[in-house]
């Protein structure tokens, strides 16, 4: 009788001592998961570089006032691959430690294109010339607009044009000539915010 009770003893001890370290262990996983909620919080911050981004977010941030780049373009996926294209303007970005966010409108749902449709005409009704959305290209959104940097200095940049020519050309927008034509395209981007007196909120 008296093993059987040591034994009992012996296996409430092993149990509470379970317990304990189960406990201890599960709080530590409670401080892990808190920090991933805190890295989760930090990856939301845009980096230097191309930033993906949805249409809806982009609406939302420019009805919020926010100023920022944003690149937008419209071409098959395969294109986009074969041409190297965001690689590109991520290099560029990088190398004038710009941010910019992106958008690929040929991989929107019929809803999404309605809704650039609208945005597309009432840019065209107020301008002119180079129209990010039918055209592509970098753009700078502020003051609840979207407005073209090619617009500003009377330039034209026909992205959406070039990615299928340099597709079917065999080219990559990191090749030298299209490479410049990039980084030319983010100076006049950084020039126009410069000049207008643009604060970006990132």
């Amino acid at each position: 009788m008296g093993d059987d009770g040591n034994c009992m003893r012996k296996r409430r001890l092993l149990t509470l001592i379970l317990l304990s370290v189960l406990l201890v262990l599960s709080a530590c996983g409670g401080s892990d998961s808190a920090a991933e909620d805190n890295n989760d919080e930090t990856t939301e911050t845009p980096k230097a570089g191309l930033n993906e981004t949805t249409l809806d977010d982009v609406i939302a941030k420019k009805d919020n006032n926010e100023a920022f780049y944003v690149l937008i373009y419209d071409a098959q996926q395969e294109y986009v691959k074969n041409t190297k294209l965001l690689e590109a303007y991520d290099k560029a970005l990088k190398e004038e430690d710009m941010t910019a966010f992106h958008v690929n409108l040929n991989t929107l749902d019929d809803e999404q294109k309605q809704k650039v449709d609208a945005i597309s005409e009432e840019y065209s009704n107020r301008t002119s010339g180079h129209n990010p959305f039918e055209d592509g290209g970098m753009a700078v959104v502020h003051s609840g607009q979207i407005n073209s940097a090619f617009e500003y200095f009377g330039k034209s940049w026909f992205l959406n044009m070039v990615i299928e020519e340099a597709d079917t050309g065999d080219k990559t927008f990191l090749d030298d000539d299209l490479y410049s034509d990039v980084k030319k395209g983010a100076q006049q981007n950084m020039d126009y915010v410069k000049k207008d007196g643009i604060n970006l909120t990132y």
